[in-house]
C-alpha cells in the first residue's frame, strides 16, 4: 500500500509539474503565435483589403492552420452558425482573452463554430468601419498537431502512473498476503491437532517461511500430542493405586480413628482432582461449534452447581448461537466453582450485544490484584494470600479456562466486582464465518482469515 500510494502521489505530482512547466507554457506560446499571425494579417488587411484573396489565405492555412476571409459579420454568423463563447474555461476562452487583450482598442468580435464530429473552431472578426466594406474574419483551427501531441503525452503519463500503481499494489499484495496469513496463523496456532498448513506459494522467501512454519507447527503438535499421551497414561496409571488405596481405607477396622480416615479421604480426593485437571489441561482439544440455546445452557450449568445462584440477563438472550457447548460448560463450571470457593455471594451476569455475549462470574471474595491477573492464568499458579493450599484446588482451573478461550477464539478477562471481589468474564462472538460453521479444522486461523480472503 505504501509503494502503490507513493507511486500514485509521485505520478500526480509529475502530471502537475508537466502541466505547469510543459503543457501550459507550450499552450500559451501557441496562443501567442496565433495572435501574432492574426495581428500580421489584420495589419496587411488594413493596408490593402484585397490582399486576403491573393494567395495569403492559402499560405496562412498551410503554415499556421488558420483561414482568413472577408465578409459581412452578420452573413458569416448566419452562414456558419457562429455562437458567442460563454464558457470561461478551455482553449477557446484563452484565445478570446488573448485577442481582447491584444486588440483592446478595436471593437472585435469572437465566436465559436460548433461542428459535429470535429473540434470547435475559433473565429475573430475585425470590423471594417464602414457599411459598404466587408469585415475581416479569421478562422483558427484549434485541433493542432502540437497540442494534440501534448494531450497524448499527458494521457500516456496518466496511464503509465495508474498501470505502475496497479502493478505495485498487485505485487505487494502477492507478497504481503502470505505474510498476513502467516501472522494470523502465528497468533492463532495453539499446537492442537487438526492444524491446516499454510499454502506454500508465492516468492521463494515466502515459500521457505511458510514451509518452515508448517514444519515447526507439525513438531509442536507432535510434542503436545506426546505430552497428552503421556499425561493420559499417567492419569490412568495413577488412578489404579488410588483405587487400591480407597479400597484399603474401606477395609480398615471399624475402630480406626475417623479423623485419620477423613484426612486420607481428602488427600485421595485432592489427588484425583489434580489428575483430572492435569489431563484436561494437557488434552486442550478444540471443539466444533454447534447450534445451541445459550440461555438454557448457561442456566442449566450454573444451577447444576448451585441452584441458589441467580443468572441475570442484560439484553435479549439469543435464541440460537453457534459455539462449543462442552468447552463453555467447562469454562463456566470452573469459574463458578472458583467463585464459590473464594466468596460467599456469587452471581452470574450475561450481557448480550449485537456481536458477542459476555458471561460474567462475580464474587465478593478477596479479589485478584491487577499485577497477578496475567500470572494467575498460568498452570499451577496460586496466589499466596487468597489461593493457598488450605483452600484446595490444583492451580489449573483458570489455566484450563484460559486455554479453552484461546483455542475457541473467545476472550477471557479478569476484573474487580462491585463488591470488591473478582469479576471474571468470557466473551463469545455470536457472528462466525462460514469456514467455522462448515467445520474447517483450523478454526481460529480460518476465523481470522475470513476478512483477508
Amino acid at each position: 500500500m505504501v509503494i502503490g500510494t507513493a507511486t500514485l502521489v509521485l505520478g500526480v505530482c509529475f502530471v502537475i509539474l508537466f502541466q505547469i512547466f510543459a503543457f501550459s507554457p507550450l499552450r500559451e506560446q501557441w496562443i501567442d503565435d496565433r495572435v501574432s499571425h492574426v495581428q500580421l494579417v489584420e495589419s496587411l488587411w488594413t493596408a490593402n483589403p484585397e490582399i486576403i484573396h491573393t494567395g495569403l489565405d492559402d499560405t496562412l492555412l498551410q503554415q499556421a492552420n488558420i483561414y482568413a476571409t472577408t465578409e459581412n459579420e452578420y452573413v458569416l454568423v448566419q452562414q456558419f452558425g457562429l455562437q458567442e463563447i460563454s464558457s470561461t474555461k478551455g482553449i477557446l476562452y484563452r484565445l478570446k482573452s488573448a485577442f481582447e487583450k491584444k486588440f483592446d482598442d478595436e471593437n472585435i468580435s469572437t465566436y465559436t463554430e460548433k461542428s459535429a464530429g470535429r473540434n470547435d473552431t475559433f473565429w475573430v472578426i475585425f470590423p471594417s468601419g464602414t457599411e459598404d466594406d466587408n469585415d475581416l474574419a479569421v478562422r483558427i483551427f484549434v485541433s493542432l498537431r502540437d497540442l494534440g501531441t501534448l494531450n497524448w503525452v499527458l494521457i500516456a503519463i496518466v496511464v503509465s502512473v495508474v498501470a505502475t500503481a496497479i502493478t505495485a499494489l498487485y505485487g505487494m499484495n502477492r507478497i504481503s498476503r502470505p505474510l498476513t496469513q502467516l501472522a494470523y496463523a502465528t497468533q492463532s496456532f495453539r499446537g492442537v491437532s487438526g492444524y491446516d498448513p499454510l499454502p506454500e506459494t508465492g516468492s521463494d522467501e515466502v515459500v521457505l517461511l511458510a514451509k518452515s512454519f508448517n514444519e515447526m507447527a507439525d513438531e509442536i503438535s507432535a510434542l503436545i500430542s506426546n505430552r497428552t499421551t503421556i499425561t493420559a497414561g499417567l492419569s490412568h496409571d495413577l488412578r489404579t493405586p488410588l483405587t487400591r488405596m480407597r479400597l484399603a481405607l474401606e477395609l480398615l477396622p471399624d475402630d480406626t480413628d475417623p479423623s485419620l480416615l477423613r484426612a486420607f479421604e481428602e488427600n485421595l480426593q485432592r489427588m484425583n482432582s489434580l489428575i483430572t485437571d492435569a489431563a484436561l489441561f494437557a488434552k486442550g482439544e478444540r471443539e466444533r461449534p454447534r447450534k445451541i440455546d445459550l440461555q438454557k445452557l448457561v442456566e442449566s450449568i450454573v444451577h447444576s452447581i448451585n441452584n441458589s445462584i441467580s443468572v441475570d440477563w442484560f439484553g435479549t438472550p439469543p435464541a440460537n448461537i453457534h459455539t462449543a457447548p462442552n468447552a463453555l460448560d467447562r469454562c463456566i463450571t470452573n469459574l463458578v466453582q472458583n467463585a464459590i470457593q473464594y466468596g460467599t455471594n456469587v452471581r452470574v451476569q450475561v450481557r448480550v450485544t449485537e456481536v458477542n455475549v459476555e458471561v460474567h462470574v462475580l464474587d465478593d471474595g478477596p479479589g485478584i490484584p491487577k499485577a497477578d491477573r496475567q500470572r494467575i492464568l498460568q498452570p499451577f499458579v496460586r496466589l499466596d494470600k487468597s489461593r493457598n493450599l488450605e483452600t484446595g484446588g490444583s492451580g489449573l482451573g483458570l489455566a484450563i479456562v484460559n486455554q479453552l478461550c484461546l483455542i475457541h477464539n473467545w476472550t477471557l478477562e479478569i476484573g474487580s466486582s462491585p463488591t470488591g471481589g473478582t469479576d471474571v468474564s468470557v466473551t463469545i462472538p455470536t457472528k462466525i464465518s462460514p469456514e467455522i460453521l462448515s467445520g474447517t479444522p483450523d478454526l481460529a486461523i480460518q476465523e481470522r482469515l475470513a476478512d483477508v480472503k
